[in-house]
């Protein structure tokens, strides 16, 4: 039995307590208002980021924001504070590669290691055992926890040195919100041709143009279901800037990427955050003609 903290039990946070304490595991986290439902699971709370390092073998950060990772994981009650020898911290995270940076360089003046580990996956594709997670940096630490991520994520593959991991969650959440766009905007110039939605969802599916986007997407956008939803808007208006702002950095045009920003940024304006990502299929829905 391995002892587990976990930073964060929003979606992602949450599965993995519920498959690491379904498998026997000891999982802890911090005490909040929304983490008081772990102990009904069978988990622990602790009072700080720092006591929750201190007790743990494998850290997992799944945090929302630089600030939210900021607060928990420095000063005199953050996770490097309380960080040890035989703790390895899974850095979850889509944040930017210099946040990724600068957490190695706090977490390497500790004896603990840091591995930068992004995941792949909404919490259907994680309980479908289709989430991927790449492990980057210390290569024998990846492989010590490495069957610990798998209950998570099957398909946990090392893609080594620090910091490869999030470069390609970038490449990987950029494909997907240019992609969920396609697919809104295909959908909706379907719809404007007089197609239905049944239509569009069994040829377009199994045809070329189809994908796993269009699967997972296109029967939202069918539904006009916005809320609830496993992927909130929110998550690629703040992942989609962040890889703007890298696009920036290296010069490149990136013309699919600023497109599909500049519409998840409205959905930000338009008060859309919670609901689902295909949502922006609302912004290019035919109008009618007065």
């Amino acid at each position: 039995m391995a002892t587990i903290g976990i930073l964060g039990l929003g979606l992602i946070g949450g599965f993995a307590a519920e498959k690491y304490l379904a498998a026997g595991h000891r999982v802890l986290a911090v005490r909040r208002p929304s983490t008081e439902g772990l102990v009904a699971q069978g988990g622990e709370l602790v009072a700080t980021p720092r006591e929750l390092a201190a007790k743990s073998e494998m850290l997992i950060s799944v945090l929302p924001s630089d600030d939210a990772i900021r607060a928990s994981m420095y000063g005199p009650d953050g996770v490097a504070a309380g960080a040890h020898g035989g703790l390895v911290v899974v850095e979850m995270n889509t944040t930017s590669i210099e946040t990724k940076a600068e957490e190695k360089a706090v977490i390497d003046r500790t004896p603990a290691i840091i591995l930068d580990a992004p995941i792949s996956g909404t919490r259907p594709i994680l309980a479908a055992g289709r989430g991927v997670i790449m492990t980057s940096g210390d290569a024998t630490a990846a492989e010590r926890v490495r069957p610990l991520l798998e209950l998570v994520a099957p398909k946990t593959m090392y893609v080594g040195a620090y910091g490869t991991g999030i470069k390609l969650k970038m490449v990987i959440n950029f494909l997907v919100g240019a992609n969920t766009v396609a697919v809104a905007e295909a959908m909706a110039m379907g719809h404007a041709m007089g197609l239905t939605s049944q239509q569009l969802l069994d040829a377009v599916g199994p045809s070329a143009g189809g994908s796993v986007i269009f699967n997972l997407r296109a029967p939202t956008i069918a539904e006009r279901k916005w809320q609830p939803t496993a992927g909130p808007s929110k998550l690629l208006y703040k992942d989609l800037d962040i890889i703007e702002k890298q696009a920036d950095a290296l010069g490149l045009p990136a013309p699919f990427l600023r497109a599909a920003n500049k519409l998840y940024q409205r959905t930000a304006t338009e008060g859309r955050l919670e609901d689902d990502v295909s949502v922006v299929y609302e912004f290019m829905a035919a109008k009618k003609k007065a």
